[in-house]
């Protein structure tokens, strides 16, 4: 048989480069589980491998083995006894057991015969381990699931344990499409589709697993089993073995690159970097606002900045050995949202076990609780418990302890300097932190020791403040390494480098974006569009409020006010803003369901906001509510500005907007009256937030009524609050009312740019204030490529849409078709999967890159082309019975919702699944068809379709029926109508099913049986022998259905394995006949296939 092209141009080079690196190779077998060095294809572990390497790694006192067999069975059985019945409950306990090891009993005469530690891994040597590569591991479903066996393409162990998971898919097929496949596959291998009702996959395959892998070699992305698909992301680095050095390996003298793949593997799978990712780079975290719990694995530059770190810290000079400075920090600039936070724990976590590092003193200076949090998690890997340093007295005694820790110092965020007015200072989220005056206090010197290390949140900001100076005079011999989410001013460089030393590592934010890390932020100033509609009405606001005034006291106040705030303040225009700022959110935002934060002047003006965003959302509530829902508008019609076509688009959410709720985030000012408290109050801020952070509620939600799961709490009103280290996914858009620079310009606009599932494709920032003559002026505070993608405008999408829209078109007009009028021929077109393919991943890019835009007029003139090419798409989706749903369910609710609408006027519901040949009404859906050709490529398809669906449940007679497809396609090629002839015929024959014949057998219960022993006897079945093998048929079914008749029989695997054996010897001439049926070697195979038979007739066989 020749080889696929997913093994020869995919899997091998994958299996090829393992073993380059040192990994064993076994090649799987989906018949004979002894293959892989197991009893049965329901084990997921390599006994052999994982007892040998227990013997190996677990040495006594003098070098020598001592565990013996009761104590390895102990091991091994706190591995398979998890008492967890969730994969994500299994996956943490065994993850732990892999770091930490688990205690068997002791050994008289060792250590007084206390338990003793046995690890599964050997961290510190790695050509200890075994390192082993399957190729199609096959596992067996549990019982009464629709799948028989999952065959994963690749199966990566470390002594027996499976670790990696990788889902390879063909070369020809791109990227966009063939990754969004595998992991679709990874996730129904894991039982992780979630929307699926029915359980699928083995989930005890991944009990150990700790990241998965989908590749066509030239995009290779990886995750979790926990991970959605825009979760999985590029591995770009081969750190720390140089790239140039791994091309080199491939004794190649034309290789010049790695491929994606290629990269994957180097980076992540040489034996070292592996072991270090287990160890020190993958950890479990709640998942903000959804209240469960995801696994994450590190991202390259995590990795990368992690490895340097280290080396910094080993081999920069001390301060002693210096004479001036201590060079073994710097600083990591990682753009926030890209995991900075992770990173510090990543680090942490990496010195803990390095036998050099893990006596350090490591003092981490922030203003974050999530922060203290995630690295308190992370000590619990290594027992070490977190003094966190809330006053000036406990920072004092915890920095003067000799000896290694983990120190917290949670200082208050800087006071703005420029807040509207002294009375309305902010003060910081965290009323537990060290306060400003305590951090001035000048500690003295309090510990010499080299081996401290401070690590600084949030750098660019914090290396000028009290606390940090004291810092460095009271550990005047400690290393420091700054963390920095934002570039750092051009001016303030020298002074951050003498304090920190060289960048360490960089990653910008034009990579996070390019790498799909966070999602691109796009600018659209309202100003001009909104209550202010230019400095003339501005004037005229000021004349209105303060009409009583003489024109030169007008004048006075303007000079003195208008640039504090004061006017923004005013009620009126914070109300019209507030209106224009919903309609804005519910027409480009909400659909999706997304949600919003707004920074306003002050902190009176965000009390104010709240109350005006409510009377806005009444007003458009009672709006809607008189409103006629059924009114067709034409969607290029459509503006932000209302009017009907606004109304017609939000109708369908208003029970959404009804719900709609809006909260000031501020904090207390020391001459706050008790009115203040309701906003302040500390344990009401973290309840917002958190009620902030679950998805929005929308129409034909499930959850739509769960407080538990879904929240209308859709704005947060903030001054300063929330404007730094605040991670929510679920925010798409910030509407900017005051004037914001530099790094808190950098800092705020990056609320949104964190991904959240496909619909999120970019984050926004609405410009209110007038921001947008400042940006020029905040960003040349940077140099050009570390601000290059920070900000861009929305008018900058409109050259992409039309280079996009042009693209798709291509498809069509390269191939002759100029007209997509003529859908059927369009679809038809389509019909080579790579063409479809193509027309697919081209098609998705131009509708997410319209759903951005619309419903603003640029967008309208492509709006009918999108209609057409989506319609096409869903036809070629439905004709030929693709696997992927059809486009526009991952590219926004806006687009969708046109699609749909053109669709349903067409008479096609994209909700119904596709009419199948055993449906009443598919002769009906085929004479609908307009052309012969049409009728016979969806008869074609439809029986494809249904053979791949039945073939289980009688190989013999369906593969007869595919041969006979094949033969009329052929012998028929161009021959429309005749052919159409030909597959009705075929149509009732797959419909009708086997007959019975002059065997007797009944059709559906014995024949597939005998079909199925039939074809593995040797040569013709003729009387008398053909006799027996029906009298076989028959013994064998009354047994099979005698077993099957025991309650939940697929869930009981003894049961299943009494009932294989007996087959196993049936075969073997322990049979009425007499009769060895096959050849010895086939026995197991044969046992194998009939079991799989009997469970896809199951309903027939019991009934």
């Amino acid at each position: 048989m020749t080889p696929s092209p997913e093994l020869t141009q995919v899997e091998q080079p994958f299996i090829d480069q393992l073993v380059s690196m040192g990994w064993k190779h076994v090649t799987g077998s989906l018949d004979h589980p002894d293959v892989t060095g197991r009893e049965s294809f329901r084990e997921v572990l390599l006994l052999s491998d994982l007892r040998e390497a227990l013997r190996r790694i677990n040495r006594d006192p003098q070098g020598q083995p001592w565990l013996d067999e009761g104590r390895l069975t102990q091991a091994v059985s706190a591995l398979q006894r998890l008492g967890a019945t969730k994969l994500m409950e299994a996956n943490q306990k065994t993850t732990e057991l892999l770091i930490k090891g688990t205690v068997v009993d002791g050994v008289d005469g060792w250590d007084q015969g206390r338990g003793r530690r046995v690890h599964y891994i050997d961290w510190k040597t790695p050509e200890n381990n075994t390192f082993r590569v399957i190729n199609q591991f096959r596992v067996d479903e549990p019982g009464g699931q629709s799948h028989q066996f999952i065959a994963p393409d690749l199966v990566l162990f470390i002594n027996g344990l499976p670790l990696v998971v990788v889902e390879c898919k063909r070369r020809d097929i791109p990227g966009p499409t063939a990754i969004p496949a595998a992991i679709g596959q990874l996730q129904r291998y894991a039982n992780q589709r979630h929307w699926v009702d029915a359980s699928e996959g083995n989930e005890k395959l991944f009990h150990t697993s700790q990241f998965v892998v989908a590749t066509n070699y030239d995009a290779a992305r990886v995750g979790t089993f926990s991970s959605e698909s825009v979760h999985f992301l590029e591995w770009k680095d081969t750190s720390p073995v140089p790239t140039a050095e791994v091309v080199a390996s491939f004794n190649q003298p034309d290789k010049k690159t790695l491929s994606s793949q290629e990269t994957l593997v180097a980076g992540m799978l040489r034996p070292a970097h592996l072991l270090d990712i287990v160890r020190h780079f993958t950890l479990f975290m709640p998942l903000p606002g959804a209240g469960k719990l995801i696994k994450l694995v590190c991202r390259y530059q995590q990795f990368r900045a992690v490895q340097r770190a280290v080396q910094r810290l080993l081999a920069g000079k001390t301060r002693l050995q210096d004479g001036e400075y201590d060079r073994r920090g710097g600083i990591i600039w990682h753009t926030q949202g890209s995991g900075k936070s992770l990173t510090m724990v990543f680090l942490v976590r990496a010195m803990r076990s390095h036998p050099e590092l893990r006596r350090f003193k490591v003092v981490v200076v922030t203003d974050r609780k999530d922060l203290q949090k995630q690295l308190a998690d992370t000590a619990a890997l290594t027992d070490e418990p977190v003094s966190v340093a809330r006053r000036t007295a406990a920072l004092t005694k915890l920095l003067a302890e000799p000896g290694a820790g983990l120190v917290f110092a949670m200082i208050q965020k800087l006071r703005d300097p420029d807040s509207a007015s002294d009375d309305d200072v902010e003060t910081d989220d965290d009323e537990d932190a060290l306060s400003e005056v305590e951090a001035s206090e000048d500690l003295g010197e309090l510990n010499t020791s080299e081996d401290i290390l401070v690590l600084v949140d949030e750098a660019h900001r914090s290396h000028g403040s009290a606390l940090h100076g004291n810092l460095l005079k009271a550990l005047p011999n400690c290393a420091r390494i700054g963390f920095t989410g934002t570039p750092i001013i051009m001016g303030a460089k020298k002074r951050t480098h003498e304090i920190f030393g060289a960048f360490i590592d960089r990653y910008t934010i034009k990579q996070s974006e390019e790498d799909g890390a966070t999602v691109p932020i796009l600018y659209e100033g309202r100003t001009a569009e909104g209550a202010v509609k230019d400095k003339r009405d501005l004037d005229q606001l000021f004349d209105d409020m303060l009409a009583d005034r003489t024109p030169a006291e007008l004048e006075a106040i303007k000079k003195k006010y208008a640039t504090k705030g004061h006017v923004m303040e005013a009620p009126a225009l914070i109300a019209e803003k507030a209106r224009d700022m919903l309609r804005h959110y519910v027409s480009c935002v909400m659909p999706n369901g997304f949600k919003a934060q707004v920074v306003a002047v002050s902190r009176h003006a965000t009390i104010r906001y709240a109350k005006a965003f409510e009377e806005a959302r009444d007003a458009l509530v009672a709006e809607l509510e008189v409103f006629d829902g059924k009114l067709t508008v034409d969607i290029e019609a459509v503006s932000l500005e209302g009017g009907t076509e606004f109304l017609a688009g939000a109708r369908p959410y208003l029970d959404t907007i009804r719900r709609l709720e809006f909260a000031p985030i501020i904090s207390g000012s020391h001459n706050d009256d008790g009115d203040w408290l309701q906003w302040t109050e500390r344990g009401k801020l973290d309840a917002r937030i958190a009620r902030f952070k679950k998805p929005l509620p929308l129409p034909n939600d499930p959850h739509f009524d769960d407080p538990e799961k879904r929240d209308p709490l859709a704005f947060l009103i903030v001054k300063s609050m929330l404007l730094t280290g605040f991670d929510a996914p679920v925010e798409q858009v910030i509407y900017l009312d005051r004037h914001i620079k530099q790094a808190e310009l950098l800092q705020a606009i990056a609320r949104v740019n964190r991904t959240n599932g496909e619909r999120k494709n970019a984050g926004f920032v609405v410009d209110y204030f007038g921001v947008a003559r400042h940006l020029e002026e905040a960003l040349a505070a940077y140099s050009t490529d570390d601000i290059q993608g920070a900000l861009q405008s929305l008018k900058d999408e409109l050259p992409k849409l039309r280079d996009q829209h042009r693209r798709t078109m291509d498809v069509f007009v390269t191939r002759g078709l100029e007209d997509l009028s003529d859908e059927e021929r369009c679809v038809e077109l389509l019909r080579d999967e790579k063409v479809r393919a193509e027309f697919t991943v081209k098609l998705k890019q131009f509708l997410t890159t319209l759903d951005l835009v619309l419903p603003r007029p640029e967008a309208l003139p492509f709006v009918n082309d999108a209609r057409k090419l989506g319609s096409i798409q869903t036809k070629a989706s439905r004709r030929y019975r693709d696997e992927e749903p059809t486009i526009g369910e991952d590219v926004g609710a806006k687009v969708r919702r046109l699609i749909d609408e053109h669709v349903l006027s067409l008479g096609i519901d994209p909700k119904i699944p596709p009419v199948n040949i055993t449906d009443a009404d598919f002769d009906a859906q085929v004479d609908k068809c307009r052309s012969p050709r049409a009728k016979a490529s969806e008869m074609e398809h439809a029986l494809r379709y249904h053979l791949r669906q039945k073939k289980d449940e009688d190989p013999e007679f369906f593969e007869k029926l595919s041969d006979k497809l094949k033969s009329i396609l052929t012998e028929m090629e161009d021959q429309w109508e005749k052919m159409v002839e030909a597959l009705q015929k075929l149509v009732d024959e797959a419909r009708t099913g086997r007959k019975g014949d002059e065997t007797g057998l009944d059709p559906e219960t014995q024949a597939p049986f005998f079909g199925l022993l039939k074809a593995e006897a040797e040569g013709e079945l003729e009387e008398p022998r053909k006799g027996k093998f029906v009298r076989l048929t028959v013994e064998l079914v009354e047994h099979v259905k005698q077993e099957l008749g025991l309650v939940n029989f697929w869930a009981n695997a003894h049961a299943q394995e009494v009932l294989r054996k007996w087959m196993v010897q049936f075969l073997d001439g322990g049979n009425g006949e007499g009769l060895d049926v096959v050849d010895y070697g086939k026995l197991e195979p044969m046992a194998d296939r009939l079991m799989e038979l009997a469970k896809a007739n199951h309903y027939r066989l019991v009934r």
